[in-house]
């Protein structure tokens, strides 16, 4: 019983170092983000968070990769199985996804930001997630209308994603979804994508 619980204790504190690391990598960045800040935030000490999450870089890897991208990630292989997949529909679940976590999307677009410097510890995530995920895209047979670029076009839509969301993050109370859907008619065109959006 009192391993469950040790178990329980263990999985508690290291949801709170994640969380707090979002939070702190959100607005000071990486190299703004200390681990004694973190350490202060969840009530525990330096040793403490490093038990949990090994390193800085490696906190960093966990909210990015275990937080950030896993449900996103499950969008994408959901659509393997869809009988029609349609691009419209994996941007629309994404967008939802993310209309309701701002503070991952703030964290994940502040990384982005610093890690254009080559020595981040990040910059070879964002530059290898970027190509990974159209390449993952990719492998989807996607219903679209005929002579479609469908490389081209994810590669515009996953951009204009990024820019909407740097847009939605600076005036707060605004609706993603809604930002998001005016998008569409350029990425979509009618009547050409009359039937697969």
């Amino acid at each position: 019983m009192a391993s469950d619980s040790g178990t329980a204790n263990d999985t508690d504190r290291r949801a709170a170092i994640l969380n707090a690391a979002v939070a702190s990598f959100g607005t000071l960045g990486y190299y703004g983000t200390s681990l004694q800040r973190i350490a202060t935030e969840v009530g525990l000490t330096k040793a403490g968070v490093l038990h949990h999450v090994g390193s800085k870089e490696g906190l960093l890897n966990l909210v990015l990769a275990e937080m950030y991208d896993r449900e996103t990630e499950d969008i994408t292989a959901a659509m393997v199985r869809d009988e029609r997949p349609l691009i419209a529909e994996l941007w629309r679940r994404t967008v939802a996804v993310n209309a309701e976590r701002p503070r991952l999307v703030h964290m994940f677009s502040t990384l982005s930001a610093e890690a254009l410097d080559p020595e981040h510890p990040a910059h070879d995530y964002f530059e290898d997630r970027e190509r990974a995920t159209v390449d993952m895209a990719l492998n989807i047979r996607w219903h679209v209308p005929g002579n479609v670029d469908v490389e081209r076009l994810l590669q515009a839509g996953f951009s204009m994603m990024d820019g909407v969301q740097l847009r939605w993050l600076r005036a707060p109370g605004r609706d993603l979804k809604s930002m998001w859907a005016a998008c569409e008619d350029v990425l979509f065109p009618l009547p050409l994508w009359d039937g697969y959006r």
